[in-house]
């Protein structure tokens, strides 16, 4: 009996000594940084939780992790939170180790939470819930995992989502200032199209009528009116004749429109024989050389197109020298290169690009942007007729086509118009 005893007493000592080396190797392991331990107060009793790391580097990366990690008991409560998670709740160490991750759910998201925390035990589980920290809601992401066998824990990231949403408000602001802007263009439209509607009929008729009853004044009358009179009535009609072209160009600004018409594949040469059918009179009166060699073909809108060429061809002859005759060319080509004159960009999308080069009086190369704006004329009326809304609707349809136009010259040196097309509809 008594040697049973004294058996059983070396076993204990064997098992004590046993777990003293082992406890002894914890505690060198903890002050090596090699395992985590930390004490938690349960019913009035300490009790030691150890989380053991093989690789120290992994463990440093978690602490240094721009994410929130925290491992927690199946039961919920936090065993580990790396420092990132603390700041996001803005508590200490001590405040958030030992607690239940519940704590800091937000009441609204506590059904998710644990819908979410219990499929974790069987498989990955993810999705966004709410924290709540001092009455303030913090929008964020979570990913459970269950780490078991090798530890009884729930391994968490948490992602702020505060900036994700604060730009998805900003973008829904900006989405809805947008929609009602729509609403406004559509409804500017409207009343622009309106406003065609008035000119080309109310406006004119008006004119007409001027003109009209200036000329019967003139042809009936003429006995009974003095010089003066007569000279006076002249401006008249002259002052009649350029409100209704300015209308007419306006109009025909106004119906620049890339919702009136279909991109279809052309052929320029095709385009350029109808604008020259159409220009006959004024060629043959000026005996013009107008050459052209267009072998692109391209997506575009025919009639705008059209509208396009007729205005620089007219405006080649238009502003042509007294002392020769008016000479243009156009060719076309597809290039990657597009030149701006100070700058040239290239790329891997082709353009069909289309110059026209006139042997005319030209312009001072600082107004090449200038050209193309709204009723911008550089010679007075009494040199040349016109609006000044041409070169306008020019450019207003190549940008229609998603294209880009540059002019250059110099002071009777004949200008130069370049036109770039997208060769591709897609590009459009």
């Amino acid at each position: 009996m008594t040697q049973v005893s004294k058996e059983s007493l070396l076993k204990k000592i064997e098992e004590l000594e046993s777990r003293l080396e082992d406890s002894e190797q914890l505690v060198n392991a903890i002050q090596k940084g090699e395992v985590d331990a930390f004490a938690v107060n349960i019913d009035n009793r300490s009790e030691v939780y150890t989380l053991q790391s093989g690789d120290y580097a992994y463990r440093v990366l978690i602490e240094e992790f721009g994410e929130g990690a925290i491992n927690v008991t199946e039961e919920g409560m936090i065993v580990y939170t790396n420092p990132y998670f603390c700041e996001l709740l803005n508590s200490t160490y001590d405040q958030v180790i030992g607690t239940s991750l519940l704590n800091f759910v937000d009441a609204d998201s506590h059904g998710k939470f644990k819908e979410l925390f219990k499929n974790s035990f069987y498989k990955k589980s993810k999705g966004e819930i709410n924290l709540n920290v001092n009455n303030s809601i913090i929008p964020v992401y979570i990913s459970l995992t269950s780490l078991r066998p090798n530890i009884a824990t729930v391994g968490v990231i948490i992602s702020d989502l505060s900036e994700k949403k604060r730009n998805e408000e900003v973008i829904q602001d900006y989405q809805d200032d947008l929609e009602r802007k729509n609403v406004e263009l559509s409804k500017n439209n409207k009343e622009l199209a309106s406003f065609a509607y008035v000119a080309s009929h109310d406006l004119q008729e008006p004119l007409r009528k001027i003109q009209t009853f200036a000329s019967r004044l003139i042809d009936k009358e003429q006995g009974n009116i003095s010089e003066t009179g007569i000279d006076y009535f002249a401006r008249i009609q002259s002052a009649a004749r350029r409100m209704q072209d300015l209308i007419q160009d306006l109009l025909a600004y106004s119906r620049t429109d890339t919702q009136k018409g279909n991109f279809e594949l052309v052929d320029l040469t095709a385009i350029l024989e109808d604008v020259k059918l159409e220009l006959l009179e004024e060629l043959e009166q000026r005996q013009a050389i107008f050459e052209f060699n267009t072998p692109c073909k391209v997506q575009i809108i025919p009639f705008q197109f059209r509208q396009l060429m007729y205005n620089l061809i007219s405006n080649s002859i238009k502003f042509s020298r007294s002392d020769r005759a008016p000479h243009i060319v156009i060719t076309s080509k597809l290039t990657t290169e597009l030149d701006f004159g100070t700058t040239k960009k290239s790329g891997a999308k082709k353009y069909c690009q289309i110059t026209v080069v006139d042997n005319g009086i030209g312009f001072e190369q600082q107004y090449h942007e200038r050209i193309f704006e709204l009723f911008q004329r550089l010679h007075g009326k009494s040199e040349y007729t016109g609006t000044g809304i041409g070169l306008a609707i020019v450019k207003k349809i190549v940008e229609n086509h998603n294209g880009y136009i540059t002019a250059s010259s110099g002071q009777n040196k004949g200008a130069t118009f370049n036109i770039y097309i997208p060769e591709n509809r897609h590009d459009i």
